[in-house]
C-alpha cells in the first residue's frame, strides 16, 4: 500500500544502538513489556517522518533524542516508505546531532524537514 511503512531502521536513537524493523502493511498495533523500547520506536517515527519533537511530551530539543553515551554524538532514523505497486519505495533519512541540528535526506539526496513534510 502506498505510503506504508516497510522498514525502519535506528541508529543511536535513545534506547537502540542499531535496530531495524520491517512492520507490515497493516501494522497498528506494538506490544511488549515496559522498558522494551515501544515509545522508542513511535517516537522515531514521528522524528523520522518530520513531526516537532514538543509533540511527543519526551523532549523539547531534537539532540535529546541521540543515545545517551558520552562518546556518541549523533543519532539517526532511516525510514523506508512503500511506492505502491509497481512503484520505486521512498527513503527518508535523518541524522540527528546532540548539538539539537539535523541533517536530512529524501531519496538518497540531501534534503529539509520541509521537504519531507510535504511528503507526508
Amino acid at each position: 500500500m502506498k505510503g506504508s511503512i516497510v522498514k525502519v531502521e535506528l541508529v543511536n536513537f535513545m534506547t537502540y544502538s542499531h535496530a531495524i524493523f520491517y512492520p507490515g502493511s497493516r501494522l497498528n498495533l506494538i506490544l511488549g513489556p515496559n522498558g522494551t523500547g515501544k515509545s522508542s520506536l513511535v517516537c522515531a517515527i514521528c522524528i523520522g517522518l518530520a513531526a516537532s519533537p514538543k509533540l511527543l511530551g519526551r523532549a523539547d530539543k531534537i539532540g535529546d533524542f541521540v543515545k545517551r553515551d558520552a562518546h556518541i554524538t549523533s543519532g539517526s532514523v532511516e525510514i523506508t516508505l512503500s511506492g505502491g505497486k509497481g512503484k520505486s519505495v521512498v527513503k527518508i533519512f535523518r541524522k540527528i546531532k546532540k548539538d539539537n541540528t539535523s541533517e536530512w535526506k529524501l531519496r538518497g539526496k540531501s534534503s529539509s524537514s520541509k521537504d519531507v513534510a510535504r511528503l507526508t
